[in-house]
């Protein structure tokens, strides 16, 4: 995923909606902050450790979730992923999540000490960028299904 479009799009928005899976196996969907890194293209949260979002992750170590960013009836443009998503534990995995969180947001590894914070970082599989103004609709998808 390299499109100048879609990283322009990514960098420019902060919030995004993380769906995860539950102990019971609903879903569960939650709005959060994002950073991406788009070497390897994968996406790091910041969240409490006790969060529902977490409760399957953190029997599992990973899950099946789903992200959207944009959704603004002014924009029209979003991006759709599907994935997984883990709790990251490793000390190295860590040190580099908290580099590309803190990037986008300064001065949040003040919480990075905190017993109760945990980063989470989501890889696509599947990814669908639309830009549906102004028209004809763009379409980019990890499918290689450019439309216009």
């Amino acid at each position: 995923m390299r499109d100048k479009k879609i990283i322009d799009f990514v960098t420019k928005h902060r919030i995004s909606v993380l769906t995860t899976m539950l102990l019971d196996g609903t879903p569960h969907s939650s709005t959060l902050h994002y950073s991406a890194s788009f070497s390897s293209f994968y996406f790091i949260f910041m969240t409490d450790k006790e969060s529902r979002k977490n409760q399957k992750l953190i029997n599992s170590g990973s899950t099946p979730a789903s992200l959207v960013i944009g959704f603004s009836e002014e924009e029209w443009v979003t991006l759709q992923m599907e994935g997984e998503v883990r709790i990251l534990t490793k000390e190295d995995q860590l040190d580099e999540a908290w580099r590309v969180y803190s990037e986008k947001f300064k001065g949040s590894e003040k919480y990075k000490d905190l017993a109760d914070s945990v980063l989470l970082k989501f890889v696509p599989k599947w990814w669908r960028y639309t830009e549906l103004k102004p028209a004809p609709a763009k379409v980019i998808s990890s499918e290689g299904k450019n439309e216009s």
